[in-house]
């Protein structure tokens, strides 16, 4: 269940459930169930080669010729054969030895299975990716909206000041329009921002398949510890799990030279039976055991395993390739996080003096001794360093959450 965990006055939302419930509603995980149930179906078809085979054969056929004795015996009629022969049977094969092939065939089945789900795992570690992306992204947005809704808050009371001044006749109109124009901005610049909360959390209840309310507080997660440098990323157990299922064909392949071993039996009705001498329908049956061994096939198998080798190299190469991009991601990401740590330090003090600045240019203003105009460059100076230093705040953390993703934790 999405963790919307409604007080009295609003929901509430973490990072940690809005990435489960993505994941629980991302229709590619149902195929990791659909992959289940196809090995499920294989496997028990693989376990059938260990079962009796039942064959029904029927044959008609006429021929120009017939086995015939070319000498006659007194006293001894020897029939003669007739060129029109016929035939049905039943022949039951049962496997006993097969050099590994089926269990070879089973290892391998299981090994695509992995493969198969951890392709996957890839998918749904993507999806992490972009919850993590729009979840910061509408937190920034909020961010905007509340700056934007304290600046507007301080223009309205400061405008309502020069109104009075106005009806006296102390300040000029033209304070108030021009006071008035930057309200409005602010006003469109509260409006875009909202505009881009909205799209955010649209994004996520599509993700999440739970509708997600505009007054969802989003909750700001810790920064993330320093884990093992170890990556842990499911692209390079899906390289090995690739890897397996290469092996297990290139022991599927070498059984191809081993011995097979089988018993049959066959029983039949037809013209003429065993007895070729005895023109006439008869019942007959034979039994027996059947070696069948490949002495040479020109190297085909030895063939077959070196593709698998060079295959083999291929995706060590690829994981090789991967493991170097993600290494190289963690440095820049480790970079981006020392330099949000020391812009948030310098955050602190720009905004402790911008504040100080408006404070003295708003108490000027109200003295009548400096212009609106003054008045809001530093006000605007002010809100804009808050932005910046909550944006890195908030940005800090995202890269702390963003360098374990890169590295798979």
């Amino acid at each position: 269940m999405l963790s919307l965990q409604l007080s009295a006055q609003e929901p509430v939302l973490s990072l940690d459930s809005a990435q489960q419930q993505a994941r629980q509603n991302y229709p590619l995980l149902r195929q990791q169930e659909v992959q289940d149930n196809i090995t499920r179906l294989q496997l028990r078809n693989i376990k059938t080669n260990y079962l009796p085979q039942v064959e029904l054969n029927g044959q008609a056929t006429y021929q120009s010729a017939v086995t015939s004795i070319p000498i006659k015996l007194p006293n001894m009629d020897i029939p003669e054969l007739s060129k029109d022969q016929y035939k049905a049977t039943i022949d039951v094969k049962q496997l006993i030895y097969d050099g590994g092939a089926t269990a070879s065939q089973r290892d391998l089945q299981l090994a695509q299975q992995q493969a198969e789900n951890q392709k996957t795992e890839v998918e749904l570690y993507k999806l992490r990716q972009q919850v993590l992306q729009v979840y910061f992204n509408a937190l920034l947005w909020n961010e905007h909206i509340a700056a934007r809704e304290q600046m507007m808050a301080e223009m309205k009371q400061r405008k309502e000041r020069l109104q009075a001044g106005v009806e006296n006749g102390t300040v000029l109109a033209s304070q108030v329009d021009q006071l008035q124009a930057e309200l409005l901005k602010t006003e469109q610049q509260h409006f875009e921002a909202k505009t881009g909360r909205t799209a955010a959390y649209k994004v996520l209840s599509l993700l999440t398949g739970k509708d997600v309310p505009e007054n969802t507080r989003l909750q700001l997660p810790a920064a993330a510890q320093e884990k093992s440098e170890a990556l842990n990323r499911p692209e390079l157990r899906l390289f090995r799990l690739q890897t397996d299922v290469l092996q297990q064909q290139s022991k599927l392949t070498g059984t191809r030279a081993m011995p097979k071993v089988s018993a049959f039996a066959q029983g039949g009705y037809g013209r003429p039976g065993l007895n070729m001498l005895e023109n006439k329908f008869d019942f007959y049956y034979l039994a027996g055991l059947r070696l069948n061994w490949t002495l040479w096939n020109w190297r085909k198998d030895r063939t077959e395993r070196a593709i698998i080798r060079e295959q083999e190299e291929n995706i060590q190469t690829q994981s090789d390739a991967f493991a170097l991009n993600t290494r190289v991601q963690l440095q820049q990401q480790s970079s981006e996080i020392a330099n949000l740590t020391g812009a948030i330090e310098r955050d602190r003090e720009i905004v402790e003096l911008r504040t100080k600045v408006k404070n003295v240019s708003a108490a000027q203003l109200d003295n009548g001794v400096l212009t609106v105009h003054d008045y809001l460059t530093d006000l605007n100076a002010e809100t804009q360093a808050v932005i910046a230093q909550r944006t890195h705040e908030i940005q800090l953390v995202y890269a702390t959450l963003y360098y374990q993703v890169i590295k798979g934790y």
